[in-house]
């Protein structure tokens, strides 16, 4: 008899543990304030979440937990649901599998199914609907205006809206214009079933696309840890698995449970390796307070390239400016000094606003004020004193931006393609590092013009520093105190007036998507500048080109190359032939050879001889 006693109540307390082996599921993980959205009408709202997460699937839908706007007095007819398609007929939501009425009580509304529904591989809808009976719309603190518990911060991808009379057809709520707060639905889904997991926990590698290493070095890998199990994490074992060597760690973590996918971080140091080359890099997570990782997927592979030595990042500079602009002529000084510096390893553009050398309206950035500046289109400030003031302070934005990896280098050149020297071929060639599946880099190009000169008062730069004794003695900006309140003489420099791809875009067709290592791509790209006013002396321009990761909007690097004239000539090779000889353009001989056009004379070993024009 004490024996069956004991089984029964063995027996009951596993379906007690079992009953509360629940995990909760949505954006919302158990913290952040809560926030009222809505349309501002008397109207029924329908949210969803659509669940399609492959993780999910055998476990059990077992209802939902409803946040409550308590100060909503006049919201009705609560309804849970799910379905396997969100559907509307005569303007309301029609759920295909089931659908049961609830009653709020408190700020959080437990709603519990009669029979929980097994996830399936094609994924489900679950959702809330309920009615707001009327709203007081002269008075803007009513809470009925906005009756829809949100949360800020989250993710807003599989979420899914309707109302009776503003959104009439479910929408994606990303993708809705009506609602000015972009806070996420913080409802979340009840899941139990035997799929539930206690102790389970993944990591999610950051994107490898910037994955790079030198050989011999010991690397860190910034790690998200997601929690996928019910009892929250305070240990983990982990293995770090490359170039055929195992190595066991344990670290301390405090991550939350119940609520699936609570994240925390770890930054994992990776040993060195000796071999160049492409090399993945395993994540395994064994262990989880403990215990055994209960996980489903406990690795994940990270893949990094090694590198012998890092190529150098050129960071593009892009300075907007106007004649009108009195303090803009810190921009201008501030590249000229930056080329001077730095001179070809400095890759800087110039786009005018509201004069004569504007060629847009369709900038790669926003800008809300001139001057202004752009570092490879994500550091942004002032043109001269940079994101942190100073004497030329954006040098130091400068040397920070090019430390950061260049996934790929270019080889640029730049001719004319015509005796008349109205179309330049502008050739690429890009190598890249490591190999990208999928690659988001695409490329652009700019033709930039030096002393660009007019007359007319929009050519005239206004110079807000004439006369300024507190820039007097500053070293860049001094001269501008000295110079007249407008300029008439001004030459311009770097200025932008072509582009072949307006606002932060590139061609299309430039680079494939797949690319190897090691193996260059070429590109060719012709600029018919017939008909363009802005090119004034064709020996003073120069082509730039730009490596544009398109998914972020990110330049990843810049070359710049002037623009020359090759016909009939051929650049002299620094390994020049001892049977040949240089005379200028006048017949004489010459011994050593400066900048310019020489006639090389070249015995072959048949005795021929062979005559060229070449440059140096």
């Amino acid at each position: 008899m004490k024996k069956t006693l004991l089984t029964l109540f063995a027996l009951l307390a596993t379906v007690v543990v079992e009953a509360d082996n629940e995990m909760l599921y949505g954006v919302y993980r158990g913290s952040g304030t809560l926030t009222g959205i809505g349309t501002k009408k008397a109207e029924t709202y329908d949210v969803a979440m659509h669940l399609t997460d492959p993780y999910l699937v055998g476990m059990e839908v077992r209802g939902l937990r409803v946040p409550i706007n308590t100060s909503a007095k006049n919201t009705a007819d609560y309804k849970a649901w799910i379905t396997t398609e969100l559907k509307v007929d005569d303007n309301a939501n029609v759920p295909d599998i089931l659908s049961v009425d609830f009653t709020p009580d408190g700020k959080w509304a437990d709603v519990t199914f009669d029979t929980p529904y097994v996830i399936t591989e094609g994924g489900i809808y679950v959702g809330y609907s309920f009615t707001v009976s009327s709203v007081d719309t002269d008075n803007s603190s009513d809470a009925n205006q906005l009756p829809l518990m949100t949360i800020s911060g989250a993710d807003l991808s599989e979420l899914y809206v309707h109302t009776s009379r503003s959104v009439r057809k479910w929408t994606e709520f990303e993708k809705t214009s009506y609602f000015t707060a972009k806070n996420a639905f913080a409802f979340v889904v009840r899941l139990s079933g035997s799929k539930v997991k206690t102790r389970a926990a993944a990591f999610v590698a950051p994107d490898d696309l910037n994955a790079y290493s030198l050989t011999g070095k010991s690397l860190k890998v910034p790690l998200t840890i997601l929690n996928h199990g019910v009892e929250a994490i305070t240990s983990l074992e982990y293995t770090i698995e490359v170039n055929g060597q195992t190595t066991e760690r344990t670290t301390r973590v405090s991550i939350a449970g119940q609520y699936y996918g609570s994240q925390g971080k770890l930054n994992a140091t990776v040993p060195a390796v000796s071999e160049e080359g492409m090399q993945p890099i395993t994540f395994r997570i064994t262990k989880v307070n403990g215990e055994a990782n209960e996980d489903d997927n406990p690795a994940t592979v990270y893949t990094v390239a090694y590198l012998t030595e890092y190529p150098k990042h050129k960071p593009l500079m892009e300075e907007y400016t106007g004649t009108w602009c009195g303090w803009c002529p810190r921009g201008m000084v501030a590249m000229e000094a930056m080329t001077e510096i730095y001179g070809d390893d400095f890759v800087g553009v110039a786009w005018h606003n509201s004069d004569p050398m504007q060629i847009t309206n369709s900038y790669p950035n926003e800008v809300n004020g001139f001057p202004h500046f752009f570092l490879d289109r994500v550091i942004e400030g002032d043109p001269y004193g940079g994101s942190g003031g100073g004497t030329l302070g954006v040098q130091n934005d400068w040397k920070s931006r090019s430390k950061v990896m260049a996934p790929a280098t270019i080889e640029l050149s730049a001719v004319w393609d015509d005796d008349n020297q109205n179309v330049i071929r502008v050739t690429s060639k890009t190598q890249f590092i490591r190999d990208f599946a999928n690659s988001p880099y695409r490329l652009s190009y700019m033709l930039v013009a030096d002393d660009l000169s007019g007359s007319g008062k929009s050519w005239a730069q206004s110079n807000n520093f004439a006369g300024q004794s507190s820039y007097a003695n500053e070293k860049y900006l001094g001269p501008l105190t000295r110079l007249p309140g407008t300029i008439t003489d001004m030459k311009y420099k770097d200025v932008v007036v072509f582009v072949s791809s307006y606002g932060n875009t590139a061609i299309e067709t430039s680079l494939p998507s797949n690319v190897k290592a090691a193996e260059p791509v070429t590109h060719e790209y012709l600029i018919d500048i017939t008909n363009n006013s802005l090119v004034q002396d064709k020996t003073k321009l120069r082509v730039v080109a730009v490596l544009l990761n398109v998914e972020s909007g990110e330049v990843a690097q810049a070359e710049k190359a002037k623009v020359i004239d090759t016909t009939g000539l051929s650049e002299i090779q620094s390994h020049q032939s001892a049977s040949s000889q240089y005379f200028d353009l006048s017949g004489r001989r010459v011994s050593s050879l400066g900048r310019g056009i020489y006639i090389k004379t070249t015995t072959n070993s048949d005795g021929s001889v062979h005559t060229t024009k070449v440059r140096r």
